[in-house]
């Protein structure tokens, strides 16, 4: 019994000996030119932790930013056409929906109330709107320089001094363009309550309106509605830029007519969206500079202005991109004139340096 005992007992030693020494040929084998000193592969150690499954991969998944726009029919949502159809068609790193309102007591309860996180409104209400909100605001580039000219039909205006004598129609008294003008005439030794004539009508239609009647009549206008004009009165022409004659007597401060604002809220929760933004929205306003065409017909797609007269009045229009430091050199030594003009204009007192995003 015991010899029968040893039998099997070697058999099985010997049964586990040749299987060992198989296994270990068909590891050899299996390694055999597949490693090369240039692709020595390493084995990682795994302990309990690691063998917990890994979960899926999920950037194509992860949410988009919804950034919420609003704008202005006219020269300062003009400049965001390519990028809104852009994100629209999805092909910027967020999503965007976009509000267009005709008139700016449309679009400001909108930026109070939060219902927007972008905005493209004029310079000085941006300054508002930061008062009004308590600094919940921060304009992050400007979009419009100067837009305003004077016009003429006839030849006898060239220069600020021309206008001496004159009578000159304008809208917006009490306001930016009233401020605008005056600052300038003074600047060019011109009493504007002497040495002209001012005339306010209610609107650019009443003043387009008067001129129309008038030979020889002058007036001041904002583009694009001088070009809208010139299709009334075909004798209409521009005489004078003011942004043009705003540059050789002002040197530290831009006319500055339109800017982007966005909420402190959502530069804090999505600061990666909004510098996207601000990249985009620097390369939209280019595009729109350098292609009419196409850019014009983004405009009228989007219902800012009828794509024709975009078109001829885009490069009359100063729509230009400044952010940063530059931005606040120009803007904040606007907004002091205003203030000297007067106060409410930029809603009772000066923004502080929190308004100007990326600025000083």
């Amino acid at each position: 019994m015991i010899t029968t005992k040893r039998i099997r007992l070697c058999a099985l030693v010997l049964v586990i000996l040749l299987l060992a020494t198989s296994c270990s040929s068909a590891g050899e084998d299996t390694t055999k030119g597949t490693t090369t000193p240039d692709t020595v592969q390493s084995v990682p150690t795994t302990t309990p932790d690691d063998l917990v499954p890994p979960s899926d991969p999920t950037p194509s998944d992860s949410p988009r930013t919804l950034l919420k726009l609003a704008g202005l029919k006219g020269p300062t949502s003009m400049g965001l056409a390519p990028l809104i159809i852009d994100a629209q068609e999805g092909m910027e790193a967020f999503d965007l929906s976009f509000a267009l309102v005709a008139s700016p007591e449309e679009i400001v309860p909108m930026i109070v109330r939060g219902d927007v996180d972008l905005a493209a409104v004029p310079s000085n209400l941006a300054s508002v709107l930061y008062n009004k909100t308590e600094g919940k605001i921060a304009v992050i580039a400007i979009n419009t320089l100067g837009v305003l000219h004077i016009v003429e039909r006839g030849e006898t205006i060239n220069t600020l001094k021309d206008l001496v004598g004159k009578t000159i129609y304008a809208s917006g008294k009490g306001a930016v363009p009233e401020y605008v003008l005056r600052l300038l005439l003074e600047k060019n030794d011109i009493n504007p309550d002497e040495d002209v004539e001012l005339k306010w009508e209610s609107d650019h239609s009443a003043v387009v309106a008067q001129i129309a009647k008038e030979e020889g009549s002058v007036a001041l206008l904002p583009q694009p509605f001088v070009t809208v004009a010139q299709q009334q009165v075909t004798d209409l022409r521009s005489a004078i830029d003011l942004n043009t004659e705003w540059g050789h007597v002002i040197k530290d401060a831009g006319l500055v007519m339109g800017v982007l604002v966005a909420s402190k809220e959502i530069i804090d929760k999505d600061p990666e969206a909004i510098e996207a933004f601000i990249n985009c929205y620097e390369t939209s306003i280019q595009f729109v500079n350098d292609n009419l065409d196409e850019a014009s017909a983004m405009i009228e797609k989007l219902d800012i202005f009828k794509g024709a007269i975009a078109k001829k009045a885009i490069p009359f229009c100063h729509i230009r991109f400044f952010a940063g430091e530059e931005m606040q050199r120009q803007l904040s030594g606007f907004l002091e004139l205003l203030m000297e003009a007067n106060p409410q204009s930029v809603g009772g007192k000066l923004p502080g340096d929190d308004f100007y995003f990326g600025g000083k």
